[in-house]
């Protein structure tokens, strides 16, 4: 009777996941998050393509507005990383109606908080873009481009939530085809609205985060509707969403300190990018220096396509096969995916730096942004393979339940480190915007040593369930 509510096909991908080849498995894992991620990335970089030709100003606005969307995209993050720990140990543990269980409570969370974020943030968007010191310059567009992505908002949360459960469960395939055809849909419609073609407004940059709320809510709703049909093999009930105050609190109890720490995160980011809107005013407040940097986090994006779909096939592997206490497993999947993704993201880099000038002339043509972002890029990519060695050693301790040390880890490299190094550098060193790129490479590399040396001690591997 446990085993109720998993498909066939699910039963057999828990068994490669406790039992196979670790590599192919987690290749059958990563590859489906890999190419949504790639669908998503080019999105992404088709968006900063069309709004370069409107200026740099256009590329500043959803640059200045993507970290308040990161602080936002945390709260769901955090109850995700809940879901997904929580749902794949029970998996493990072949307990398929508590993983169902689990899911439902977290999709009632994420739905209410969705829903007074998305209120308030409409309300507050400008209030919160003169609070991380926008340019006057771009205020008015960044304000109008984060109101309607706030509208977004709940979608938004239903989705995330919804890739992170089915992970859990190990379908990462279906999320996979939501993500591309969003991401694909997304890609058509940006001109349109962009630009105005065929008679509909020309709204600049607002369009292209309006294109973004419409795919990503029919992607939202069409997870929702799997879920509850069980036309991919999980099936929850409406009884799934009755509020369980014992449930509640243990995925509370889990997910509270991720969110606190991807919001900590989050609002560090916030921080770095009114560092940087700083910057910019000093070479005239138009936007110059946050479009090249916010053509090099597009870009950056790039090397970490492979990355996120490693990680997250670690997260359910580390879960699932804690949920099933195969210790030594866990422990050799964590060490052959370490050795495997950090060479992977070291070539990448590679790439990347070498081809940073190009890359930059590819999406816009001013030179002043091309020589910003080329110095930007040769801080970043070097550095990028630290940053690997961190997110592997925090979606191992999320996927076994350690938030609390996840929270924290999380914090003092952001908080402690890459800001704390970038405000000394910029404003006790006056070496201006370079203090600030070398504030983020001194931080990528003390906190993976940081973290690999949590990890490494041990004893992270206990269950959470019972």
């Amino acid at each position: 009777m446990k085993r109720a509510g998993l498909s066939r096909q699910k039963e057999t991908m828990r068994k490669r996941i406790l039992e196979g080849d670790i590599i192919r498995t987690t290749l059958a894992l990563s590859w489906p998050v890999m190419l949504s991620n790639a669908f998503q990335t080019v999105y992404n970089l088709t968006d900063t393509f069309w709004l370069g030709k409107l200026g740099p100003d256009a590329v500043a606005a959803p640059s200045i507005s993507w970290p308040i969307m990161f602080l936002l995209m945390s709260i769901s993050g955090g109850f995700g990383v809940a879901g997904l720990s929580l749902v794949s140990q029970y998996v493990g543990a072949e307990d398929i109606r508590s993983a169902n269980r689990v899911a439902g409570q977290m999709l009632s969370i994420l739905l209410w908080a969705s829903i007074s974020v998305s209120v308030s943030g409409f309300f507050l968007a400008e209030t919160i873009l003169r609070l991380i010191n926008a340019p006057e310059g771009i205020l008015r567009i960044a304000a109008s481009y984060l109101r309607i992505t706030f509208l977004g908002v709940p979608f938004m949360f239903m989705s995330f939530g919804f890739q992170s459960l089915m992970r859990g469960y190990g379908d990462t395939k279906t999320p996979m085809i939501l993500s591309i055809s969003s991401a694909v849909l997304d890609t058509i419609l940006d001109p349109f609205f962009v630009f105005g073609w065929l008679g509909l407004p020309a709204m600049g940059a607002p369009g292209a985060a309006l294109t973004t709320v419409m795919t990503r809510g029919l992607a939202g709703l069409i997870g929702m509707y799997l879920l509850f049909t069980g036309k991919v093999g999980v099936k929850l009930s409406r009884e799934d969403l009755v509020p369980d105050p014992t449930l509640i609190k243990k995925i509370a109890a889990i997910g509270l300190p991720s969110s606190i720490g991807q919001s900590g995160t989050a609002l560090g980011f916030t921080v770095i990018t009114s560092l940087v809107s700083t910057a910019d005013r000093t070479l005239g407040g138009t936007g110059l220096l946050l479009s090249a940097y916010g053509i090099g986090s597009r870009i950056s994006s790039l090397i970490q396509i492979v990355i996120i779909g490693g990680v997250t096939a670690l997260s359910t592997m580390v879960g699932q096969n804690i949920g099933a206490n195969k210790i030594d497993r866990v422990n050799e999947i964590v060490k052959k995916l370490f050795i495997f993704f950090v060479g992977l993201s070291a070539v990448e880099s590679t790439i990347i730096y070498l081809l940073r000038v190009p890359l930059y002339r590819f999406f816009i043509a001013d030179p002043t942004v091309v020589s910003l972002g080329s110095t930007y890029m040769t801080y970043f990519a070097p550095f990028f393979p630290f940053f690997t060695v961190f997110q592997l050693c925090m979606r191992a301790l999320q996927a076994a339940g350690k938030t609390r040390v996840s929270m924290a880890l999380s914090l003092i490299r952001l908080w402690g480190m890459r800001i704390l190094f970038s405000y000394v550098l910029y404003y006790i060193m006056n070496m201006g915007v370079i203090g600030i790129w070398l504030g983020f490479a001194i931080g990528n590399v003390a906190s993976a040593i940081l973290a690999m040396a949590y990890l490494l001690k041990g004893s992270w591997q206990e269950r959470i369930i019972t």
